[in-house]
């Protein structure tokens, strides 16, 4: 029973088990350092301004495309938004729906409405982007927030809370949490985990001091600073999602708040089938591309050394490696992991079953694979992908 404290380490064994304990220590320090970020970071209170004339006003940007009964539920949440000043600039792509009809009618009944009716694209940008450069362009106010009209917004003090922070001129963007919507099955189990994760790699980059991604649906610019920067021209064409591309070239540790008060969260609506949930994650990977190489790399770090791991593991039990020794370290990490992916859940309000997060990091080391195997096959400029659609 006790044979494998028998065991003699030959050269090769004994660099196999140090590069799985290096492997495990690198990964359970990345669960400390940047998952941690999210467990402890502070849920400031919200103090909002009393003084109507001293708050800032805020224009928030819908893209709309064919969504008029979104538009009869949703834009009116954002309408009625307990905030003193600010305007809601809804982007109409070229609808074919009664969306033109549904505004037309709510601007008779709303004055802090703004509607912007884009015919066909003369230059045939297929992406969201120009929508988005459209309706920050029209915006009145400087502090501008995205939003979506099929992300539901959960509190009517959404916007006095997502916004606070920018109160501080420091501040030019700012980043805030975009849950997946709760439902039962496998496929929301494996998409809840996808979000998850990608969520607590952004977030808890941008907390220590690396933004590099957010989800636009939930996002807040500077325009003078986002027109600064060039906006959205140098990308028009491009696949990567607006908010990668100038997150991942101009947003810092000084310029860039992310907010995590609950009353900030806003939620998009599950997937309804596995091919949504894949188009959506592919979309997402081809974004990427428009990181710099430092973020790529620290992106890359924890599922390759995972994929290292298990393969490195798999050889030393082929080769007579006894498996008793890898027990222990193995449990340190899957523990670590349930910890932490436990904790994170509970502070963004998710809700997916820690207990299996190390058997869905094994299933999307094999989905991220096929992911990279589909981009080889695929031309970048013939295949565009709008990733606001499912």
């Amino acid at each position: 029973m006790l044979d494998f404290l028998n065991y003699t380490f030959t050269s090769l064994s004994l660099s196999l088990a140090i590069l799985v304990g290096l492997i495990i220590l690198f990964q359970l320090l990345h669960y400390i350092m940047v998952y941690g970020r999210i467990i402890f970071n502070k849920n400031k209170k919200n103090d909002f301004e009393p003084d109507e004339e001293k708050v800032q006003g805020v224009s928030v940007v819908v893209v709309v495309n064919n969504n008029s009964k979104a538009l009869q539920n949703e834009l009116l949440k954002l309408l009625e938004q307990n905030h003193p000043l600010f305007e809601v600039v809804v982007v109409n792509e070229n609808s074919t729906d009664d969306t033109e009809y549904v505004l037309t009618v709510l601007k008779h009944t709303y004055k802090n409405i703004k509607v912007i009716n884009l015919g066909q694209n003369a230059n045939r940008f297929s992406d969201r982007k120009f929508s988005v450069a459209i309706g920050i362009r029209s915006a009145q106010y400087d502090t501008v927030v995205l939003s979506d009209i099929i992300a539901d917004v959960k509190d009517f003090d959404w916007l006095r809370s997502i916004t606070q922070p920018m109160s501080n001129s420091r501040n030019k963007i700012l980043i805030g949490y975009v849950a997946l919507e709760q439902k039962k099955g496998l496929l929301n189990q494996f998409a809840q985990y996808y979000h998850a994760t990608w969520s607590m790699n952004s977030l808890g980059y941008a907390l220590f001091g690396y933004p590099f991604s957010s989800d636009g649906r939930n996002m807040a610019y500077s325009k003078e600073f986002f027109f600064q920067k060039g906006g959205l021209i140098a990308q028009y064409r491009d696949n990567c999602r607006q908010e990668d591309y100038f997150l991942s070239h101009f947003a810092n540790k000084n310029n860039t708040v992310v907010n995590l008060n609950p009353k900030s969260f806003v939620s998009y609506p599950a997937y309804s089938n596995y091919r949504a949930f894949k188009r959506r994650a592919y979309a997402q990977y081809l974004s990427h591309r428009a990181f710099p190489f430092s973020t790529k790399l620290k992106l890359a770090l924890l599922p390759i050394s995972t994929l290292i791991l298990y393969l490195t593991i798999a050889f030393m039990i082929f080769i007579g490696f006894p498996w008793q020794y890898l027990l222990l370290p193995i449990l340190a990490k899957c523990v670590t992991q349930i910890i932490y992916y436990n904790k994170c859940m509970k502070r963004i309000n998710s809700k997916i079953i820690s207990l299996f997060a190390p058997i869905y990091e094994i299933y999307f080391i094999f989905f991220n694979f096929n992911l990279r195997v589909k981009k080889l096959f695929i031309r970048q400029k013939r295949h565009k992908i709008r990733w606001d659609r499912k």
